[in-house]
């Protein structure tokens, strides 16, 4: 019994001894805890802060993103504007002869410049002619301007070449001859 008595007290003054353990341990897990919670809270505001500027970079990209969607916009209707534009005067250009005598009746026929007032000084007379050329040029034609002296002064007339012959006319009519002298010119 002895010996039980001595297994009973060594078991109790070693679970006595161990009860402060366990305190320490205790102790120790939470200053461990309390070390690694303010570590975290120092990341999390850091992370915070890098969350932040983050939020200031994006609204200052998106102002930049806006600046230039709207300069984009604005660059691709002109390029609209300017690829029209060139389509048009490929339409145009190279100006070409006239295919044939109706296409060049209808054409000058539906010029204006021979609706205007006969001129009296002959240099008004051969800038209507300039004004018809270069009529027919943004429409997409050939068509000269061309004067004769005479005795009887200077004579205006314009020409054109439609299916292959020269042809003449008055800038102030709309009245079409041909120049039978040359035949097929083309």
């Amino acid at each position: 019994m002895k010996r039980f008595n001595w297994l009973l007290m060594g078991i109790m003054v070693l679970s006595i001894s161990i009860i402060p353990l366990t305190g320490c341990a205790s102790q120790l897990g939470i200053e461990i805890l309390q070390a690694e919670l303010a570590n975290l809270a120092e990341e999390n505001s850091e992370l915070e802060a890098d969350l932040a500027s983050t939020n200031a970079e994006l609204v200052s990209l998106q102002t930049d993103y806006d600046a230039l969607s709207a300069s984009y916009d604005e660059l691709n209707e002109d390029y609209e504007a300017v690829n029209q534009e060139l389509s048009q005067i490929e339409e145009s250009h190279p100006p070409r002869d006239f295919d044939s005598l109706s296409e060049l009746r209808d054409w000058v026929e539906s010029n204006d410049v021979s609706e205007k007032p006969i001129t009296t000084y002959e240099e008004d007379w051969f800038l209507r002619a300039l004004e018809i050329q270069a009529d027919a040029v943004e429409d997409g034609y050939v068509v000269s301007a061309d004067y004769d002296v005479d005795d009887d002064g200077i004579i205006v007339w314009c020409t054109a070449i439609a299916g292959g012959r020269l042809f003449f006319w008055d800038p102030e009519t709309d009245d079409i001859f041909e120049e039978y002298g040359f035949g097929t010119l083309k």
